[in-house]
Parts: C-alpha cells; sequence; structure tokens
C-alpha cells in the first residue's frame, strides 16, 4: 500500500477520534455526595434527629426516676437490703461525720455502715421525731445536715 494514501486516511479518523471523545465516556455529573451543601444539609438533618433522640431519652429517664419511690433508690450499694444509705451523692463518710457532729457515736470514721452507724442512725431518727428505721433516706440526711 501506499504509504502517503496511509497517512492520510488515518490522520483524519485518529483527529476526529479525539475530538468526538469516546463513546463509553458518560457526561460528568457532579456526584452529590460531593456535593458540600448537599453534605451539610444532610449532616444537619442527622444532628436534628439525634438531639430528638436524646431529648427523648432524657424525658424517659426523668420519668423512670419519678416513677421509682424514694426508698427503693440506693445510690451507694445498688439492691443491698443492708445499705443504709439512700441518698444520691453522699457517701458513707459523710453520713458518720455528720452523727459524730450531731452527738452521736457511728464508730470508727471508715465508710463503713456497720451495726453500731445504723444504731446511731435510729437514735438520731428517735431524737428528731423521725421513722427509727435506721436507713438515711432524705429526710434523715437533711436533718443530719442541718445538726
Amino acid at each position: 500500500m501506499n504509504r502517503a494514501w496511509f497517512q492520510s486516511s488515518i490522520i483524519p479518523v485518529v483527529v476526529l477520534c479525539l475530538a468526538s471523545g469516546c463513546a463509553t465516556t458518560k457526561p460528568h455529573r457532579p456526584d452529590p455526595a460531593q456535593d458540600p451543601q448537599r453534605q451539610i444539609a444532610e449532616l444537619q438533618s442527622q444532628l436534628q434527629a439525634k438531639d430528638q433522640e436524646i431529648q427523648d431519652l432524657h424525658y424517659q429517664l426523668e420519668n423512670s426516676r419519678q416513677a421509682l419511690p424514694a426508698a427503693n433508690f440506693t445510690p451507694s450499694g445498688g439492691g443491698d437490703p443492708k445499705n443504709i444509705l439512700r441518698v444520691s451523692g453522699v457517701s458513707e463518710m459523710d453520713v458518720q461525720k455528720a452523727l459524730s457532729r450531731a452527738g452521736f457515736d457511728p464508730g470508727p470514721v471508715d465508710g463503713r455502715l456497720g451495726k453500731k452507724t445504723r444504731a446511731a442512725v435510729k437514735a438520731f431518727q428517735r431524737r428528731h421525731n423521725l421513722s427509727a428505721d435506721g436507713v438515711v433516706g432524705e429526710k434523715t440526711w437533711a436533718a443530719l445536715r442541718s445538726d
């Protein structure tokens, strides 16, 4: 074949292919996941959903707390019936120190609420016209703090 004829017929075909692009190439459309405004809107939507979920959980927690009788709330001892401390945020040593200041001997201030501490709590409750059950609940703790 003639080399000039080959070059003259191939060059236009190559130029035509390059100018028209590949037949399998799709038009470029931006990926929605890459669109920053769309990402921001999606994240804001997720944030609002999470905020609502948190509010719902707070509501459920508050309703659960109100449904529990105060006598069953035992933060320091869980479900142990021997636990005499039923006030949130108060330690065993706080109770022993308060009993000592009020003039009732709880035994050594060691953070252990044993028989001697329970007896001191009962004596304190009797003196302050409280139910002498030996359990430090809200009323007993309020009286101990004010003594």
